[in-house]
């Protein structure tokens, strides 16, 4: 089915239906407050949902319709708190807002399939900041200055759920410029066909001129497929930039609606300096780390 037909298809009002039955409210309408407390129905629907691709997930990472995408986003979003937990803890036992037991494996590969849409991801990624700022919330000042093994472990937790996703879309941002190279090879094969299959039959020169073209057009892919590859990294570092700084401009924000100045936050030995920070980036890529491997890179 035509992308654009699946969201208007039946598939598509089922995910909505889905969307509002697993989190208690109308599709499109603003997320609960963190953390959100869902009732046992409302949690059982959402853990169906969530199982339904997994095992397909495992040999086809975009298993997910295109029309599920975003409802699914939004269920996950609106059990921001849980998700935050199972990407971010190593859990040995049920999420303590909603009770879910979901595989950190089977959730990671859910939101890459998700991801596919852009619109999805963001919507993900935005419930976790709404998350990791609510906890930073609740501690004080001097949990920026002295050594604090709670803030120490919040940030350990919200910057490796960061580098989850980030990992992700990252992924994706790779599949996308994998496409797009394998359009251009598409496209040089039937030029290939179309022009070496007129000049082929031409007495002598024929294959001279085969090969000539082939030659011709094997450039012109690989310099289409090298602007590709420059294009997609600059996309992967800017995004994984942005990532990291993200989790350290809410962890500096913070501290510094407390009062607290920059020249300390730069002050070494000093826990944000020397701790709170180096753990934001160790755990942010080792979170990009596992994502991989959890997808099967």
């Amino acid at each position: 089915m035509p992308d654009e037909k699946q969201y208007t298809s039946a598939r598509a009002e089922l995910g909505l239906a889905l969307e509002a039955a697993s989190t208690g409210r109308a599709p499109g309408s603003d997320m609960h407050r963190v953390p959100a407390h869902h009732d046992v129905a409302e949690t059982a629907i959402f853990e169906r949902v969530m199982s339904e691709y997994t095992t397909e997930l495992r040999k086809d990472q975009t298993a997910v319709p295109v029309s599920m995408r975003l409802p699914m986003a939004d269920m996950i979003a609106d059990y921001g708190s849980d998700v935050h937990q199972i990407l971010g803890k190593e859990m040995d036992g049920a999420t303590d807002f909603n009770q879910l037991e979901i595989d950190r494996g089977d959730l990671t590969r859910i939101i890459r399939a998700t991801a596919e849409d852009p619109q999805a991801y963001k919507m993900i990624h935005a419930s976790q900041r709404m998350v990791i700022s609510e906890g930073l919330s609740h501690f004080p000042a001097e949990s920026f200055r002295e050594e604090d093994q709670k803030l120490r472990a919040w940030v350990q937790q919200s910057a490796n759920v960061l580098g989850h996703l980030d990992g992700v879309r990252g992924d994706v941002i790779s599949d996308l410029g994998q496409a797009d190279k394998d359009a251009n090879a598409y496209r040089k094969m039937l030029n290939y066909h179309v022009v070496g299959g007129l000049l082929t039959p031409i007495p002598f020169a024929g294959d001279g001129l085969q090969r000539a073209v082939d030659w011709g057009l094997s450039d012109g892919l690989n310099e289409d497929n090298a602007k590709i590859d420059a294009e997609t990294r600059e996309n992967r570092i800017n995004h994984y930039e942005d990532g990291e700084k993200q989790m350290n401009g809410m962890l500096r924000d913070t501290a510094i609606a407390r009062g607290i100045s920059k020249r300390e936050l730069d002050a070494s030995p000093g826990e944000y300096e020397d701790h709170l920070q180096p753990k934001t980036k160790e755990w942010y890529l080792s979170g990009m780390a596992q994502a991989d491997k959890l997808m099967g890179q």
